[in-house]
C-alpha cells in the first residue's frame, strides 16, 4: 500500500472502480459519493438514538423543573424565559435522549445550567463534555451546576473504558456544541450511552462551526430525538446587531456586511499583512480599555498567521510595561515568552505525580526562572506548574486565536482578521457572535482578488460568507443502484490525457489541523 498521494492516478482510478464495484463506496445522488462504513456509522447512530428517544421514565417532576428554574435565575438575576423554561422541560423529559438547539447567544448555558441542577437533585451525576477541552473547561464556567464535572468527550471515553469513570442509569451526560462532534466521538458517546443506560443530551447548533472530520450528525440527531430551540438573542441587546447575525446564519451575508459598514465596523487594508497589522494595533488599544480576557483577537487563517499575530500582540504589550523584561525562548516557533504572558496549552501535559494538563487549557506565565523553565497559573483554578525548558512545547501564546478556538466564547469585544480562503458561512457567523457590545473586521483587498470577475471586494466578501462548509449526512441522499461507469458523468472520470505514470507526491496545503484544539 503506497502512501496517500504517491499513487499514479490511472492506478488510484481502478483501485476506486474496484471499490465501487464492491460496494465498498457507494455512489450518491448528484455525483457524490461516500464510504459503506461512514453510512454504516451514520445509519448506527440515527438507529440507537431512535431508540433512546423512547419513553424510559427518566422524567423529572415539574416541581423540580421549578426550583432547578429558579436557582439558576438567581444566578443571573433575571427570570428564564418561556422559551427557556418550555427547553428545560424538553431536556428533563422522560427520554435517554433530547437536543436542544441555540443559535449564538440564545442562553443555552443558563438553560444547560438549569437542567443540571435538575438532573442532580433527582440524584443522578451530570459530567458535561465537549470535543475540544477548552469548550469543555467553558462549559463548566458557564453552567457551575456542572462545574468540576466537565472533561473533553475523548476523556469520557477513555476513563470510562479504563474504569476510572462510571457511567450507569443515573448518569446524565450533557454534550455541548454537539455540531462539531465528528462519526467516529458521536459513534463512541452514543454507544456508551445505549450500553450503559444513562441519558445524553446534546447542545449545539448546525449553523455554526462543524467538525474537522465527518459529521453532520447533530442536525440528523433532530430529526429522531426531542428536540427544544431557543431564538431569542440575548447575547448582544442591539436589535441591528441581533439582525445581523440571524443574517448572517441564513446566508445573507450582504445584509449583515452593510450593517457593519454603517457602523464604521469594517476595515478594508490594501494586504493581508496590513489588515493583520491594524487588527492587532485595534486589540491592543481595546485592551488599554478593558480587560485583556475581554477583547478576542479571532482570524480564520493558518497556524503561522495566528504565530505571526501572537508575537505581534506580545510586542506591544512588552512596549505597554505590561510584561516582563526577561524573555525564555520557545523551542518549537519564532517567539519567546515572558512574565505576564497568557499562553494556551497545544498537547496534553503530564506532569510527574499530579494531574496532567488537557489540550487546550490557558493560563498565565507567571514566573520565569534562570534555568530557562516557567511557572504557570491555569485559568479556572488555583492549580499552578512549572515546565522544564524541554516541556515549553506544549504552548504557544494565547492572544489570538483560530475561530475553531473560539466557538461557544463570549467577550465584550472582538477583532476578527478574516477574507481569506478559509472565510466560510460558519466561521463568519461564529466570529461576528462572540462579542456582547461589538465586533470589528479587517479584510484586505489583496485577499478577495481584485482582478476576478467581481472586483468589489465587499461583494468577493459576500461570496466568501456565502459558501458553506457544513457537513451533511449521508443518510439523507439516495444511493444510484448498480452505478454504470460512463465517462461522461461518472464521479471519477478523470480526462483521458497522455501522462507518465509515475509516482507522484501530492502539495502539501495549509489545511486545518485535524484535532480541533492542535495548533488551534
Amino acid at each position: 500500500c503506497l502512501p496517500a498521494g504517491e499513487m499514479p492516478p490511472v492506478q488510484a482510478l481502478a483501485v476506486a472502480r474496484d471499490m465501487v464495484r464492491d460496494r465498498r463506496i457507494l455512489t450518491l445522488e448528484g455525483g457524490q459519493m461516500t464510504t459503506l462504513a461512514i453510512r454504516a456509522q451514520e445509519q448506527a447512530i440515527e438507529r440507537r438514538t431512535a431508540q433512546l428517544a423512547q419513553p424510559a421514565g427518566r422524567d423529572v417532576s415539574q416541581a423540580i423543573r421549578e426550583t432547578a428554574a429558579w436557582e439558576a435565575a438567581e444566578r443571573i438575576a433575571a427570570p428564564l424565559s418561556d422559551e427557556q423554561q418550555q427547553a428545560l422541560k424538553v431536556l428533563t423529559g422522560p427520554e435517554r435522549v433530547a437536543v436542544l438547539v441555540g443559535p449564538a447567544g440564545t442562553g443555552k448555558g443558563v438553560v444547560i445550567d438549569a437542567t443540571a441542577r435538575a438532573e442532580q437533585r433527582v440524584a443522578r451525576e451530570t459530567i458535561g463534555v465537549a470535543v475540544s477541552w477548552s469548550t469543555a473547561e467553558r462549559l463548566g464556567n458557564d453552567s457551575p451546576a456542572l462545574h468540576g464535572q466537565t472533561m473533553a468527550l475523548d476523556a469520557l471515553i477513555t476513563r470510562v473504558k479504563a474504569g476510572h469513570v462510571h457511567v450507569g442509569p443515573d448518569t446524565t451526560i450533557i454534550l455541548d456544541e454537539a455540531g462539531m462532534t465528528d462519526h467516529n466521538r458521536m459513534a463512541a458517546l452514543t454507544q456508551l450511552v445505549e450500553r450503559t443506560g444513562a441519558k445524553l443530551i446534546a447542545v449545539g447548533d448546525g449553523k455554526q462551526l462543524p467538525s474537522i472530520g465527518p459529521g453532520g450528525m447533530f442536525d440528523s440527531i433532530t430529526r429522531h430525538a426531542p428536540t427544544a430551540e431557543l431564538q431569542t438573542i440575548h447575547r448582544t441587546k442591539d436589535p441591528a446587531e441581533q439582525h445581523a447575525w440571524r443574517a448572517l446564519r441564513n446566508g445573507e451575508p450582504e445584509r449583515a456586511l452593510a450593517h457593519y459598514a454603517s457602523r464604521k465596523a469594517l476595515h478594508i487594508a490594501d494586504t493581508r499583512s496590513q489588515a493583520a497589522e491594524n487588527a492587532v494595533q485595534a486589540w491592543a488599544q481595546l485592551t488599554q480599555e478593558h480587560p485583556i480576557r475581554d477583547i478576542a483577537l479571532i482570524a480564520d487563517a493558518t497556524n503561522q498567521e495566528i504565530d505571526r499575530l501572537n508575537a505581534r500582540a506580545q510586542h506591544l504589550r512588552h512596549q505597554h510595561g505590561e510584561l516582563g523584561r526577561h524573555e525564555t525562548q520557545l523551542p518549537h516557533v519564532h517567539y519567546g515568552i515572558r512574565q505576564g504572558d497568557l499562553i494556551a496549552f497545544t498537547n496534553q501535559y503530564r506532569p510527574p505525580q499530579a494531574p496532567r494538563v488537557e489540550n487546550g487549557t490557558r493560563g498565565e506565565i507567571t514566573r520565569l526562572h534562570p534555568d530557562g523553565s516557567a511557572t504557570i497559573a491555569l485559568d479556572g483554578s488555583d492549580r499552578h506548574l512549572t515546565l522544564a525548558p524541554k516541556d515549553l512545547k506544549s504552548i504557544r501564546l494565547a492572544y489570538a486565536q483560530h475561530v475553531y478556538r473560539q466557538q461557544g466564547a463570549t467577550v465584550e469585544r472582538a477583532i476578527v482578521l478574516t477574507g481569506g480562503w478559509q472565510t466560510s458561512k460558519e466561521t463568519a457567523y461564529v466570529e461576528a457572535t462572540r462579542a456582547r457590545q461589538r465586533t470589528d473586521w479587517h479584510i484586505a483587498r489583496q485577499d478577495l482578488n481584485p482582478g476576478a470577475q467581481v472586483p468589489d471586494p465587499i461583494a468577493r466578501l459576500v461570496q466568501r460568507m456565502t459558501r458553506s462548509r457544513a457537513h451533511t449526512p449521508t443518510t439523507t441522499q439516495q444511493t444510484l443502484p448498480d452505478p454504470a461507469w460512463d465517462p461522461t458523468h461518472e464521479p471519477l472520470h478523470i480526462p483521458n490525457t497522455p501522462r507518465t505514470p509515475q509516482p507522484t507526491r501530492a502539495p502539501e496545503r495549509d489545511l486545518p489541523a485535524q484535532d480541533v484544539e492542535r495548533g488551534r
